[in-house]
């Protein structure tokens, strides 16, 4: 009886020998909910853009920078920058020259900076006067553009092939007091095509009331600021064979002269060159004109068909000085 409980006792022992070793704990993966995934997602969030932003600078490779962002930087006129990417203009094209930046702003991953995605640049000739940024004249501040409602891909001032520079304002402050203005010149109505009567008719539908305003166009080149409609494009054609400065606004995207139903020129004369006062409305020729003196033997004129009446009043009365 005992030779039998010996072989059983050594079987018990071989199995308890030959059960398997449970295996160490393994490390769980991190959650996705960890605070530096968390932060990452935080950082990857789309930073909000101010539209429509015109900056005027000297464009520069971006070097070696802090920020981690731009392939090229600006160089304002008061020494301060702002980065610049593109993915439509080939910024390498305009390095060490002085241009007109239109695009949307937001503030860098880094603080401290702005970075503009440029989506449209025009080289500024050398005969022109210096200009200065038409933005705030600060980087650390949005410029005064800014809506949510505009379309995506607002374009702004471009130079039309032919145009003519802007006098400086010298010459008109050389003149002898004795010499007389110039001879009034006939208005040029606007061409009212069946395109334009329709962007006409939806910019008429608009809202003109006061808080629909909340769009502005500023230049420092000729030192005045107008109001623009929440629902309505812009583009400046700076100085055209025409007129000393052209700007137009529409319903609709504006890629060329007469795009748009609504002009703002400056010309030279006086307003009294017109037989017009200052801030006078009048309908002539199928269309409503806005009257606006200004410097230099100059004067603006806003024109639209005499559908727009109440929207050429509304900028006549609130066409104003740019002020940094």
């Amino acid at each position: 009886m005992k030779k039998l409980l010996i072989p059983c006792a050594l079987c018990l022992m071989f199995v308890i020998g030959c059960a398997p070793t449970p295996l160490p704990p393994t490390e769980e993966s991190p959650s996705d909910t960890s605070p530096d995934v968390a932060m990452q997602n935080e950082e990857e969030a789309p930073m909000r853009e101010t539209k429509n932003v015109i900056y005027q600078g000297i464009v520069k490779p971006a070097g070696i920078s802090i920020y981690m962002q731009g392939s090229h930087r600006l160089q304002l006129d008061d020494g301060k920058f702002i980065l610049l990417e593109s993915n439509s203009v080939d910024l390498n094209g305009y390095v060490n020259e002085k241009v007109e930046l239109l695009g949307a702003l937001r503030p860098t991953v880094e603080a401290g900076s702005m970075i503009m995605r440029v989506e449209q640049a025009s080289l500024i000739r050398e005969d022109e006067p210096k200009e200065e940024s038409t933005g705030t004249g600060s980087v650390e501040e949005l410029p005064p553009v800014v809506d949510d409602v505009m379309p995506p891909e607002e374009e702004g001032p471009t130079e039309e092939p032919g145009e003519t520079s802007l006098p400086p304002s010298a010459e008109a402050e050389d003149l002898p007091p004795s010499e007389e203005e110039p001879p009034a010149t006939e208005e040029e109505p606007i061409q009212i095509s069946p395109e334009l009567t329709e962007r006409t008719k939806l910019m008429a539908s608009d809202d003109i009331s006061a808080g629909q305003w909340t769009q502005q166009y500023c230049t420092s080149h000729i030192d005045f600021c107008i109001p623009i409609h929440r629902n309505w494009w812009f583009k400046s054609f700076g100085a055209t064979i025409s007129y000393l400065w052209h700007v137009e606004l529409s319903s609709e995207e504006i890629s060329r002269l007469n795009d748009g139903p609504i002009h703002v020129n400056l010309v030279s004369g006086t307003i009294g060159s017109k037989k017009a006062t200052d801030g006078q409305v009048r309908e002539q020729d199928n269309q409503i004109v806005g009257y606006r003196s200004w410097t230099d033997n100059r004067h603006f004129e806003i024109k639209a068909p005499i559908a727009l009446g109440e929207a050429v009043r509304y900028i006549t009365a609130n066409l104003e000085e740019y002020v940094e």
